[in-house]
């Protein structure tokens, strides 16, 4: 069973101002090459609205779904069939539109892995006049059968509506003996047409980093938060452990069906690559995929290492700058100057460590910036 954490929710407070603004840190060793100007601002606010909402379910501590805490205790919903439903309720105070609900397993690390307690088949529902989150009429708004991910998101029409409700009724045939496994559901407001909607789609590295765990606090959206205020972004996190760019072109098309809602797709791809001409034709076959559906790419430097002897990334990132450069993209983060200049803080020198995977996340929040209003 995932192991848990302790119930207390971190306070960010002064503590996350002085890590998001970068006091004390100095600037990186080596910079990206100066790249082309960036498009206005294009991101509208997604009001984040159940956390601390009242919850309650078919199994006890669904307060755990609207605490703000992943990869900690989650909330265990047993076995659900069909006939009885594993199912969690939110209700909400103030009238809303349109919602976005997102809810995660993330105990499970790949986007396509569920053994953890992701759910198979779900659905979503409203309701205007129930008193406890399981009487009153309920309208479907989602049925989901043969789900792949660990995470999700869905449009909820919320006009006249109160409650919010998530209903699992299988899970996938291998799972972990204590069953269903969500460690949060988040309701966002879509009423005013917000879009500031994320999927990141990487390797380990971005699997690790954008996992919202505790170390690895603030998170993309809480740097966010604090740099733009009234923006709290809506997040998914799609990394797959040991991917390379030419196999992620394969599943970018999953990814980005399971998604539509996002606005922005962040890239964090290279560092598992070898193949120079691989690398450049996969990343502009993703990139390309993603300005297909509708949305924008930011791709990032990949990260430098000292994993090895020599340094194998610096040639694979002038592969990137020059693909940025020539699809006029907005930069992505410069994560081979900033590591290469704060290299104790990749715990086994590949990887950021909780320090590190703070610096990444603020980083990708900074080079966001232009897609926000200034």
């Amino acid at each position: 069973m995932p192991r848990s954490r302790s119930p207390s929710s971190p306070r960010l407070g002064a503590r996350l101002a002085v890590l998001l603004l970068g006091v004390g840190c100095a600037p990186p060793a080596v910079a990206a090459a100066p790249l082309q100007p960036t498009p206005p601002a294009v991101l509208r606010p997604t009001p984040q609205v159940s956390l601390g909402a009242w919850t309650t379910g078919s199994k006890p501590e669904t307060i755990r779904l609207v605490d703000g805490r992943f990869r900690g205790a989650s909330w265990a919903g047993g076995q659900p069939t069909e006939s009885r439903p594993a199912w969690a309720a939110i209700r909400l105070q103030r009238p809303y539109r349109t919602l976005l609900l997102t809810w995660t397993s993330s105990h499970n690390h790949d986007y396509f892995e569920q053994f953890y307690g992701a759910p198979r088949d779900y659905r979503i529902e409203t309701s205007a006049d129930s008193t406890n989150g399981q009487d009153g009429h309920w309208t479907l708004v989602a049925d989901v059968k043969e789900n792949p991910a660990r995470s999700r998101a869905h449009v909820v029409p919320f006009l006249e509506q109160r409650w919010v409700r998530m209903a699992v009724t299988r899970l996938p045939e291998k799972v972990t003996p204590w069953g269903l496994s969500l460690d949060e559901i988040e309701l966002h407001d879509l009423s005013t047409g917000g879009n500031d909607i994320w999927v990141f789609i990487g390797d380990s590295i971005g699997a690790g980093v954008f996992d919202r765990a505790d170390e690895r606090r603030p998170s993309f959206a809480d740097s966010v938060a604090v740099l733009h205020p009234g923006y709290t972004p809506a997040v998914i996190n799609a990394g797959l452990p040991r991917l390379r760019s030419w196999e992620a072109i394969d599943r970018v098309d999953e990814v980005l069906a399971l998604n539509p809602e996002a606005t922005v797709v962040a890239i964090t791809l290279g560092s598992n690559d070898g193949d120079l001409d691989k690398l450049r034709a996969a990343l502009g076959g993703i990139i390309d995929k993603v300005q297909a559906a509708g949305k924008i790419p930011l791709l990032a430097r990949i990260p430098y290492q000292t994993k090895y002897d020599q340094d194998y990334v610096a040639v694979k990132n002038q592969v990137l700058d020059q693909l940025i450069r020539e699809r006029g993209l907005i930069p992505g983060p410069d994560l081979y100057g900033w590591f290469k200049a704060r290299p104790d803080r990749l715990h086994d020198g590949l990887h950021p460590d909780g320090p590190g995977s703070v610096d990444m996340s603020r980083e990708f929040a900074r080079a966001a910036a232009p897609l926000y209003p200034p």
